[in-house]
């Protein structure tokens, strides 16, 4: 695991002072990725948040500037990071989806989204379902297993012994 590093500044060779949101350190190598605190913060920021972050914010929230954040991120994740938080809440409502009690348009702001028809339009891209198609999916899976779970064999607990004959005696020496 990778420490997250203490102050630096990049400017003039000197290791001193720390990098602030409003003078970023550029991007010098692109070969590398991602410092795994990097993605730690990021990922816990995006997380956190019901809010799409951008780019800006989230190059700031590491102290790299928005092309040099873009590059790593790209490097080390495969996807640009627009592309990667949309991912990330529509797997948020993937699992929000599962949760009866709640409408459609509930889910959609949860994630961050303005409304549900974008909510909607953004899922059904990504998924190849609508939402409510989802949700009925989910609801038919959960059905199938409570039901397989229900006719499943009772040989999964064991039986008690017959009569006048014990069960043998763990403890005893053979």
């Amino acid at each position: 695991m990778i420490a997250e590093p203490g102050p630096h500044n990049l400017t003039a060779g000197k290791v001193s002072g720390s990098p602030s949101p409003a003078q970023p350190v550029h991007c010098v190598s692109v070969r590398n990725g991602l410092a795994e605190w990097q993605l730690r913060r990021v990922r816990e920021a995006v997380e956190s948040s019901s809010t799409p972050w951008s780019l800006e914010a989230m190059a700031s929230l590491i102290g790299l500037s928005s092309s040099c954040f873009c590059k790593r991120f790209r490097t080390t994740m495969g996807l640009p990071p627009h592309r990667w938080q949309m991912l990330q809440r529509i797997e948020r409502a993937r699992h929000l989806l599962r949760d009866p009690n709640r409408t459609l348009t509930e889910i959609a702001y949860a994630c961050g989204y303005a409304s549900s028809a974008h909510f909607s339009t953004s899922f059904g891209r990504t998924t190849g379902k609508t939402p409510s198609e989802y949700r009925r999916l989910c609801r038919a899976a959960a059905g199938a297993l409570a039901s397989d779970l229900a006719s499943a064999p009772a040989t999964l607990v064991p039986e008690a012994p017959a009569a006048g004959i014990s069960p043998p005696d763990p403890h005893a020496v053979r």
